[in-house]
């Protein structure tokens, strides 16, 4: 291991943090209330935003365009005998279909995973990715979700309730917190920080 020099010029040995490589102090992160109130400032702020446009054209696109078009597509792919459509915000099949009301486009668990990239200790960087992937992690499951609850539909009412009600909601959620306690154990500055003091 590489034996630390004194400084020239000095007829002392200097103390840690006068080390040229020595780790930098820690930034004083906010305290969880700080940051809790943060989050649900942020959260209001993009529920706000939504209310504002998600009747309108926008939000037309959002559960037509972005949700209902792709899950058709699929499900044709998945069982082309169906012949579904889509009309809107409706899937349209023979033998029953799905509407896909406001709530139901996962909106609300995207501006959950938002919220706390937000506010969270990550680098610009790593927010934004942060931010990226978990809007299409949070698309996807969604789209799935509510694949899952067209074929519940038709086969099983009482399943459809329970997917629809509890299960599929409870599961996108939970899904997107362990990929946010994913990214910030992975990208926080804090762990980062840590990691940083170890090495040294």
């Amino acid at each position: 291991m590489h034996k630390k020099q004194p400084k020239t010029g000095i007829n002392y040995w200097p103390n840690q943090l006068e080390w040229t490589d020595a780790p930098k102090p820690k930034t004083k992160q906010p305290s969880l209330i700080i940051q809790a109130l943060l989050f649900l400032l942020v959260f209001a702020t993009l529920q706000v935003g939504w209310l504002l446009v998600r009747d309108n054209a926008f939000g037309h696109f959002i559960r037509g365009d972005m949700t209902v078009k792709p899950v058709v597509q699929l499900i044709n792919f998945l069982s082309p005998q169906i012949n579904a459509m889509a009309l809107g915000n409706q899937i349209i099949a023979p033998g029953g279909g799905l509407v896909v009301k406001l709530g139901c486009e996962g909106v609300e668990a995207l501006f959950i995973l938002l919220a706390g990239f937000l506010i969270a200790p990550l680098s610009r960087s790593a927010m934004l990715k942060g931010i990226l992937f978990g809007t299409v992690l949070v698309y996807v499951l969604n789209q799935v979700r509510i694949l899952l609850l067209f074929y519940a539909f038709r086969a099983d009412k009482l399943l459809f309730i329970l997917l629809h009600g509890t299960l599929t909601p409870i599961a996108l959620i939970a899904m997107a917190g362990l990929f946010f306690h994913w990214w910030l154990m992975k990208y926080g500055t804090a762990n980062t920080q840590k990691q940083t003091t170890t090495i040294a």
